[in-house]
């Protein structure tokens, strides 16, 4: 069924000593890009191209930050957008760091200062103090200085408590909030950007009318707040953002990783279901019902257990049953579901699939090879264009449609109840044609914190996106789309705006009212994005695994208005397709993101030989304390990871492959692999989550869960961070959970696969030098 899935060109590249790795980063980083002369250069290259092709890759990235900008997927703006490099230099906020990848342009720079023009400071010591302050915003990592990871909005960024680095300070050993409240404690200021900013249950110190009066003509900190004390805990960083991430008076460092950091080498798990899913999502209902769907599709819903006991449900009665319109062949079938944020009142969900309009006539949409798109459809009919079109181009359309559990019977009944939704489409909210049968994607997710639906496209198919639809914001193929399925059009806004659907555009979607750019595009440059999720627990952060063409299979962390680099790069290396009707896209016109995390087809590591990626979820089940906090990913046939931002916010990741064994109580009998105690997972498809958030395998040959590391005789020694008391909400955007670990069984005797390799993925978003000593990780 799922042998030629996410078809990558399996053509491995040779594979590279570390030692030759990291003599070519050792040589690249003492010469920096400036400083090599074109003779030497061109000596460089020439040894380069008698490499073999992956030397080639190499030679790519050796090369690669001479010639481009990049950005970084984190950290991230307050508008949550990457950081990007600025040309020009800034006028006011002038520190090096805030021009060579920074949040302000030059425009921007020029709001800030009129800004602090308007506070009319008078004491030179407090206005340069203050012009440090209005500066952050310009910092790569000012939405975590300024509270918008922890969903705190707030005007200034979190002041210092405990030190100082900035180049004002008069006292030593003090904090730079303690600068701060010194410097200004007693200069007069309009328009105080410190005024509004107080904490819950706070007040300033004037009570009586003619000291409000003051405060509102003085402006000075000690007008509005009664101490310093008072002062720097309300300025200073909240729980949530911790002590290490604040504003000391200088551009910020990430801290250090800690050394002691460590990755699981194994996980249980045992086998609770026979077949075989793309998707695995609660019901809203809060009980351990899930909603499991096949490629083929159908939806059913399934009783999730306790550990050591199997899912059941009724075969013979779906929840809903659309295989008939599916088209279910190789990449193409029902590939997304997601129930509506307030499904508990609307009782409204959707899904994404592939059909046939052959088979039905409504599935014949807009081809998204068109005239907007440079791309004509009859060129699809033959030689390498023709790819998988053949003689029908066009012939398949990726669909999003509406449903409900809402019963005419019986409109009073509650969602929450509902056996079975109502078998008839509500409205389409999507419908484009494709011009290959390939690189769809398809996954929905519902952002926890705007309530939006996002959909994952691929690039449409064919070796290296012949036609640069990824790169090209006219299309939307190559792309997540942010669309809104709450505020629906009017026909006439539909033929207008030439949307694909009965859907609207979100006005804070980055491109939105721009010219030659689609309003619904919320990240591009993506080649077959599958499986994306959000950090139930850090909602801003959304990880998609991408498969790549023939070297890499990446992760990346999006954000707003981001660019992965497809077609122009695959992973971090340049990529150069073979044909390109559609035109070329300049690798200096964009500010790519790098992948956060990658692994190239011939690591030696890869069970059953390179394939796709599989996109995962960070876990915070807690049934394994060591993979709490951890995401999880995994290639199509088996080999499978865990990783880590270290340190918190930085962008940097390290991951470790992971070995899965059987649980020694699993209800359903695992086949093993040989003589091991491994499941023979055959192919990993997707991951899930329920209720409870315990992790679930999706693959070809069933469904698994992750349990507690002792029913395989595994100890584990993290401690799980303490839930929060009963009736306190969960942290913003994680699903409810209650009830400590499970303490496991006794041990058994079950040996873990043997050889297992530890290895680092790195950001490649770095400087040259940085690249240059990276380079021995990379294969």
């Amino acid at each position: 069924m799922l042998s030629s899935w996410w078809s990558a060109a399996m053509t491995p590249p040779s594979t590279l000593s570390v030692g030759r790795a990291s003599e070519l980063g050792e040589r690249t980083k003492a010469e920096s890009c400036g400083g090599i002369s074109s003779r030497r250069r061109g000596s460089m290259t020439r040894e380069l191209r008698r490499l073999s092709r992956a030397r080639r890759w190499i030679s790519g990235l050796l090369t690669l930050s001479c010639l481009v900008d990049l950005a970084s997927a984190y950290p991230l703006c307050t508008s949550m957008e990457a950081p990007v490099k600025y040309s020009q230099n800034l006028g006011f906020c002038t520190a090096t760091e805030y021009r060579d990848k920074g949040c302000c342009s030059p425009r921007e720079d020029n709001r800030t200062k009129m800004t602090f023009d308007s506070m009319n400071i008078t004491d030179a010591n407090c206005a340069a103090i203050v012009k440090q302050i209005l500066c952050a915003k310009c910092d790569a990592f000012s939405a975590t200085l300024f509270g918008h990871m922890n969903q705190e909005n707030r005007k200034i960024p979190y002041l210092c408590t405990k030190s100082s680095k900035s180049n004002l300070t008069t006292t030593t050993g003090q904090s730079y909030c303690q600068d701060v409240w010194e410097a200004c404690a007693s200069v007069p200021m309009k328009n105080s950007i410190f005024a509004p900013v107080l904490l819950p249950g706070t007040s300033p110190s004037p009570s009586s009318s003619s000291n409000r009066n003051l405060a509102a003509q003085d402006g000075s900190l000690g007008s509005v707040f009664k101490s310093k004390d008072q002062f720097c805990a309300v300025m200073g960083p909240s729980a949530s953002a911790g002590d290490e991430f604040c504003f000391d008076g200088a551009p910020f460092s990430a801290p250090p990783a800690p050394s002691n950091f460590t990755f699981p080498q194994d996980i249980c798990v045992e086998k609770v279901g026979e077949d075989a899913y793309l998707n695995l999502v609660p019901f809203p209902d809060g009980s351990n019902r899930a909603a499991v769907s096949n490629q083929a599709g159908t939806v059913w819903l399934a009783t999730i257990p306790e550990p050591g006991k199997a899912m059941v449900y009724n075969i013979s009665a779906p929840f809903l049953d659309i295989s008939d319109r599916v088209t279910n062949e190789n990449e193409l079938g029902f590939l997304g579901f997601a129930f509506h944020p307030d499904f508990k009142t609307n009782g409204r969900f959707f899904v994404s699939y592939n059909c046939d309009k052959q088979k039905w006539a409504d599935c014949g949409g807009t081809c998204a090879c068109n005239k907007e798109t440079n791309c004509n459809p009859s060129d699809l009919r033959s030689g390498q264009l023709g790819g998988d079109g053949g003689t029908n181009p066009c012939r398949y359309s990726s669909i999003i449609a509406e449903y409900t559990v809402n019963s005419s019977v019986d409109p009073s009944a509650s969602p929450l109840k509902a056996e079975v939704a109502n078998p008839l489409e509500v409205r389409r909210i999507f419908t484009m044609a494709l011009p290959y049968s390939t690189h769809h994607a398809g996954g929905l997710l519902f952002g926890p914190l705007d309530n939006y639906l996002y959909y994952m496209l691929g690039d449409g198919g064919n070796t290296g996106d012949p036609f640069n639809f990824a790169q090209n914001k006219k299309s939307l193929l190559g792309k997540i789309l942010r669309l809104d399925v709450d505020n629906l059009p009017s026909a006439t806004q539909i033929t207008d705006q030439g949307l694909w659907g009965e859907y609207t555009a979100p006005k804070d979607n980055p491109f939105f009212g721009q010219n030659g750019s689609r309003p619904e595009i919320w990240a591009l440059g993506l080649r077959n994005p599958w499986r994306c999720t959000f950090d139930s627990q850090n909602p801003t952060y959304m990880y998609c695994g991408d498969i790549g063409q023939e070297r890499v299979q990446e992760v990346n962390l999006i954000s707003k208005g981001g660019n992965y680099g497809w077609r122009i790069f695959e992973g971090n290396s340049t990529y150069v397709p073979p044909i390109s009707p559609g035109g070329n896209t300049s690798a200096r016109s964009v500010q790519a993101i790098f992948p956060i995390l990658q692994y190239v087809h011939d690591q030696p590591e890869l069970m059953g030989g390179p394939s796709a990626i599989t996109g995962g979820y960070v876990s915070y089940s807690r049934e394994d304390p060591c993979l709490y906090g951890k995401y999880v990913y995994a290639d199509l046939f088996g080999t499978m990871w865990a990783s880590s931002e270290v340190p918190k916010y930085s962008g940097n990741f390290r991951s470790s492959q992971i070995n899965y064994l059987c649980s020694a109580s699993s209800p359903l009998n695992c086949t093993l692999e040989g003589n091991s105690t491994s499941p023979e997972l055959q192919e990993i498809l997707s991951f899930g989550l329920d209720k409870s958030a315990n992790f679930y395998i999706l693959a070809s040959n069933g469904v698994y869960r992750v349990v507690h590391p002792q029913n395989c005789g595994r100890v584990c020694t993290e401690v799980l961070p303490a839930l929060p008391p009963i009736g306190a909400p969960a942290p913003s955007g994680s699903p409810s959970s209650t009830g400590a670990s499970s303490p496991g069984p006794a041990p058994a005797q079950n040996s873990a696969r043997s050889s297992r390799s530890q290895f680092l993925h790195i950001s490649f978003a770095l400087t040259l030098a940085a690249l240059g000593s990276a380079l021995g990780f990379i294969l």
